[in-house]
């Protein structure tokens, strides 16, 4: 089986159809068709993976041919190419379902391009539609826990789960679960408790960033009714609670050397005293701690003893960053609209194709909880049945820039910069921008001229 895309191309000229297969071939699993109907043929014997179709063609039109694929082979991409076509009859193009339409002459850089950007989301749909499949019972299971650490169809999330079940069967190893903000390491930690045998017992959370020395001890270890004067009751410590249960202590690097040393002397001792008590007891807890970022940098960034490192690190669960697993983007989108739609009781089903492609090729600094959090704004401001852009009014780009044309008067410069834009959302492809912009591609083209604004010299 070969590993390289597969293309089917559609076109009535006998030469145009062998220069075209001639230079996809290097590249590409090439097949042709003189005819829709040997197209059609080769795609019913055939896993085609993009059909490249002449607009103009004796028996039918691209538009026909289109709605044909799509409603036989909707797993199909289909690219427009013509010599001369309407505007009306690119726009229906799109709105059929085509990822690009091409004009003629095309450089083969052009054709190229077009057809690899339409494979990276042929291969996550597949991939989508693999794991939805297979992992139905999965699905099922984390919409009733409501806990986002489940949802996933990544290699590197599968290997996370894998080592948790390994590290749930001993619980005498102490686990650091490492990585970066908003990735719901706490899940993650009462997952481990959760799957272990200590799981009808206590999990005690704590977050060691706001615990100052003056009550840490008090906190930590608790205390008897005696020791301070009015005090009936005393308090129970995070200890006592956690007793024969996990105690999960989330960013450790915020612990100061008076705490460390507190900690590192238990940890040793495998004992600890009520304040005001006169006996000790066994420290019987198994011990789950967090940080932000990896162990590489609590170790050279934190002012964190190393023989307390070691202590509470003796397996590393380190959490790879969404931007790593982007497979897992469009499972969590769909996780999080459920649960807020459901919430908010809106009848919202998804999201756009446009808006879908830029939640997940938005690299999310803030991770897991970032998408989250963009998600449950996007649906409270959204009175259809879809999401779009103009839902998430906080989202920026790359380069974490928001506009800036707002800030000036001058509509040149205004309309100069949303074309910049409305180009760069659509990775230079002009007539993409150009139905994004609401023109014409003439239009567009003139716009380009006027404002000068050059583009990448692969662009047609």
């Amino acid at each position: 089986m070969s590993d390289k895309l597969s293309t089917l191309i559609l076109d009535d000229d006998p030469l145009y159809l062998k220069l075209a297969a001639t230079m996809l071939e290097e590249d590409f699993v090439v097949y042709t068709a003189l005819s829709p109907f040997e197209a059609f043929e080769l795609l019913l014997k055939e896993k085609i993976d993009v059909l490249i179709c002449d607009f103009n063609l004796p028996e039918m039109n691209g538009v026909e041919v289109l709605k044909h694929v799509k409603e036989m082979h909707p797993e199909t991409d289909v690219i427009m190419i013509s010599g001369s076509a309407e505007d009306e009859h690119i726009i229906a193009a799109f709105d059929l379902g085509a990822i690009d339409f091409l004009k003629k002459p095309i450089e083969y850089k052009a054709l190229k391009i077009s057809i690899e950007r339409g494979k990276s989301f042929v291969a996550m749909r597949k991939k989508k539609n693999e794991i939805e499949k297979h992992n139905s019972f999965l699905t099922k299971n984390m919409n009733q826990q409501k806990s986002p650490d489940l949802v996933y169809c990544s290699e590197s999330m599968r290997q996370v789960h894998e080592t948790i079940d390994e590290l749930a069967k001993d619980d005498r190893v102490s686990v650091l679960v490492s990585g970066e903000i908003g990735l719901y390491k706490d899940s993650i930690a009462r997952r481990i408790h959760m799957q272990g045998r200590r799981r009808e017992e206590n999990f005690a959370s704590v977050n060691m960033v706001s615990v100052t020395d003056v009550v840490f001890e008090k906190k930590f270890f608790g205390y008897n009714k005696s020791v301070v004067r009015g005090d009936e009751k005393g308090e129970v410590g995070w200890l006592e609670v956690a007793q024969g249960g996990t105690l999960y202590l989330d960013e450790i690097a915020g612990l100061s050397v008076y705490q460390q040393g507190k900690l590192n002397s238990l940890l040793q001792n495998k004992k600890f005293t009520k304040i005001g008590a006169k006996r000790s007891r066994n420290f019987d807890v198994r011990l789950i701690s967090s940080c932000t970022g990896c162990l590489d940098d609590l170790k050279e960034k934190s002012s964190l003893r190393m023989d307390l490192i070691q202590k509470l690190c003796e397996y590393d669960l380190y959490i790879p960053p969404l931007r790593e697993r982007q497979e897992d983007i469009p499972l969590l989108m769909s996780y999080f609209i459920r649960q807020y739609a459901d919430r908010m009781r809106k009848a919202i089903h998804g999201f756009d194709p446009y808006t879908e492609r830029k939640l997940i090729e938005y690299s999310f600094p803030g991770n897991t909880r970032e998408l989250s959090n963009l998600i449950e704004r996007a649906v409270i401001l959204c009175n259809g049945r879809s999401l779009n852009l103009s839902h998430f009014p906080s989202f920026v780009d790359e380069a974490g820039r928001h506009d800036t044309m707002l800030k000036s008067f001058d509509l040149g410069l205004i309309e100069r910069e949303v074309i910049i834009r409305a180009l760069k959302e659509c990775n230079y492809n002009k007539a993409h921008a150009a139905k994004l912009l609401n023109l014409s591609w003439n239009a567009l083209h003139r716009r380009l001229q006027k404002f000068d604004i050059d583009l990448p010299e692969y662009v047609i």
